[in-house]
């Protein structure tokens, strides 16, 4: 007989790919894990793991348990959810995720007045980037995630290159289009434009390589032209590359969301065209069913996207 605490285990070993990443996800002793993983062999009579030096990998008796395991934990958290819906919104729980440039621009905020309206549901909230989002619904660790996309670079794409995010396991609601602009030094001679022409660029030294970049190269290809990168400069905050702008060490790219919290002390801000955007949507896993607290944040986060700003609407 199956235990489905034991699967529960089975499935984060076999994410994770190892008895201590499991054990330490789960808060489990790394004994206790292992310990679990040896009943479950001896339940299914066949081995499940190959143990490597490094972790384990899945035999082939593992590989079918595991498609089999995701859809029991999908089905349980569905009936977990819907138990909810029966009961309306008194009580429940949201594990809500956030990319940073949202959490300060709005998620905060959002965040509060979600707590304020619905007091009773346990509220959970994670910032991280939309790559680390997407891997926690994928592992069923968050419920919801506003998350964004480039034309070139998937949501589910790390800083590696790898993708820990299929886009087939999550369904995405589309929200709003969040253009980049230029910014620079006050003297800069781009500096007295109104709106910034992207092969005015062809000579600068354009700081940081993010996400952005991949639609920002290819901008410039079409332009007829290789922008020049300056890598050398590593940092995940827009801010940190303003600091040196400002400096004049050259010039960098920022969202529209960055720029709305920012104070722009010592640079100067024009829009650029054509520009990379970035695509901004919420995120839950494929054929979950939605709580009410779930469908309560989705409203919510909607009604902020209606009322505010944005550069452009969807």
């Amino acid at each position: 007989m199956l235990d489905t605490r034991r699967l529960r285990i089975f499935d984060e070993v076999a994410r994770r790919g190892s008895f201590a990443a499991a054990a330490g996800a789960l808060h489990l002793s790394h004994s206790a894990v292992s310990q679990q993983m040896a009943v479950l062999e001896r339940s299914v009579g066949l081995a499940l793991f190959e143990r490597r030096a490094r972790g384990v990998e899945l035999t082939e008796a593992g590989r079918v348990l595991l498609a089999h395991a995701e859809k029991v934990l999908d089905h349980l958290a569905d009936a977990e959810a819907e138990l909810q819906a029966v009961s309306g919104r008194r009580g429940g729980r949201i594990r809500f995720g956030c990319f940073p440039t949202a959490t300060i621009a709005f998620g905060a905020r959002l965040s509060d007045a979600f707590r304020a309206r619905y007091p009773e549901i346990d509220f959970q909230y994670v910032d991280g980037e939309p790559y680390q989002s997407l891997a926690r619904l994928r592992q069923r660790e968050l419920d919801l995630a506003l998350v964004f996309d480039f034309d070139r670079w998937p949501a589910g794409m790390n800083y590696d290159g790898v993708q820990v995010c299929a886009e087939g396991e999550v369904t995405y609601v589309e929200l709003f289009d969040d253009p980049f602009s230029l910014v620079m030094p006050p003297t800069h001679r781009l500096a007295r434009m109104t709106v910034v022409q992207l092969d005015e660029l062809r000579d600068e030294l354009i700081l940081g390589y993010g996400p952005w970049g991949p639609d920002l190269q290819h901008l410039c290809h079409e332009l007829g032209f290789e922008p020049r990168f300056d890598a050398s400069y590593h940092s995940g905050e827009f801010d940190s590359f303003a600091a040196f702008v400002a400096l004049g060490r050259g010039v960098t790219v920022m969202p529209g969301l960055a720029l709305r919290t920012r104070s722009r002390t010592g640079v100067v801000v024009r829009p650029l065209s054509p520009a990379p955007t970035r695509h901004v949507k919420l995120a839950h896993r494929v054929n979950a069913h939605l709580s009410p607290a779930v469908e309560g944040m989705i409203e919510m986060v909607a009604s902020e996207v209606l009322s505010s700003p944005f550069q452009a609407h969807r």
